[in-house]
């Protein structure tokens, strides 16, 4: 059905026919295509998909609170008693901080591009459609990253990072679009504090202003909160109000209950997938209270990372933007803390717009 073959006669109003034609074809270009439903939780769309919000008023959801409550009492405690909240703080750390921004950057760029490449936008289960409209926000997408990756005007790929969770509200359910509230933390996080590109001439960046000045030392609790209500919203949506998904995943992979694996056969699926939930909860409710946020890395690491390698690729690459933020959120904190007698080697500051221009 190509347009190659030439009419041998003009009629009148031919040439207003094709207009009509063209904008017809443009505007079925833009209309929404039927797209395959790509996996959430690596389980296929089904029933189990949508939560049961009900049980928001359920045993689990109580003791995932109860859990964090009591979480966040230990980790105050501990602050309190340590008299550091950057605590611990090897030296090594203060080495790693300058590169965070960059490592941040470029992984969550990693993971745009591979996801909008399948016509995805963040994640597989928001759907891009698979025409005009789909491609262009696609490549929307990777020019953001790429402004992550190069540094090159990376605080107007960060608006556009902004924009584009905006525009998700159009593609998904709301609570999915939500649940990638980390990319928005990651994109203020880069216009506060840059990508971390050096310039030849010795000038840091070359965009500062007054507005990312105010927002620099809010940067990292940003990022922080993000990561929290991200982890926080997942073990709802995806465990504690949605125990079906859970159980539908195991049913693929039943390795992964690892007490049933065991011979504890009283720890059933549906367990498992509460107890995770729980455990989730409280790792998101532990980041957003802001105590001892190194430990919480710490801890938390390994549980985010055990899974990995007995899933496809797209579990490391899906990944990438919260085990970047995890590094920076370790490596990276001491604006505007005092620095301690452990920090011998300690990163220099962000240079305010007014600095630069001096």
């Amino acid at each position: 059905m190509g347009f190659d073959q030439t009419p041998q006669f003009t009629r009148p109003g031919a040439g207003l026919s094709r207009r009509w034609l063209v904008a017809l074809s443009v505007g079925l270009a833009l209309v929404p295509g039927v797209v395959a439903a790509h996996p959430r939780w690596f389980t296929e769309k089904g029933p189990y998909w949508d939560p049961e919000w009900q049980r928001i008023f359920s045993l689990p959801v109580l003791l995932a609170l109860l859990s964090g409550a009591v979480v966040v009492g230990l980790l105050a405690w501990g602050e309190r008693i340590t008299g550091d909240p950057l605590w611990p703080r090897p030296p090594f750390l203060q080495r790693l901080e300058p590169a965070a921004p960059a490592i941040l950057g470029v992984q969550t760029a990693i993971t745009m591009i591979f996801i909008a490449s399948r016509l995805d936008l963040f994640v597989p289960n928001i759907e891009l459609p698979h025409n005009a409209l789909g491609v262009l926000i696609a490549g929307l997408t990777v020019v953001a990253a790429f402004a992550f990756i190069t540094g090159v005007l990376t605080r107007i790929g960060a608006a556009m990072v902004v924009a584009l969770f905006f525009l998700g509200f159009f593609f998904a359910d709301w609570y999915e679009v939500v649940e990638q509230l980390l990319f928005v933390g990651i994109a203020l996080y880069l216009v506060a504090v840059g990508r971390g590109v050096v310039r030849a001439d010795g000038v840091n960046e070359e965009d500062r202003s007054a507005m990312t000045d105010r927002l620099l030392p809010h940067a990292l609790m940003i990022l922080r909160v993000s990561a929290g209500l991200t982890v926080l919203i997942l073990a709802f949506t995806e465990k504690l109000i949605n125990v079906d998904l859970g159980v539908a995943f195991l049913r693929e992979y039943p390795e992964f209950n690892v007490a049933r694996e065991l011979g504890f056969t009283w720890f059933s699926d549906e367990r498992f997938v509460y107890a995770a939930g729980i455990v989730e909860a409280t790792a998101g409710i532990a980041l957003i209270s802001g105590y001892l946020t190194r430990v919480v890395i710490l801890v938390i690491w390994l549980p985010f990372n055990l899974g990995i390698p007995f899933l496809p690729a797209e579990e490391l690459i899906g990944h990438l933007p919260i085990l970047s933020t995890m590094y920076v959120l370790l490596v990276r904190g001491t604006q505007g803390i005092p620095a301690l007698a452990a920090d011998t080697e300690r990163s220099p500051d962000q240079r305010p717009a007014e600095a630069m221009r001096a």
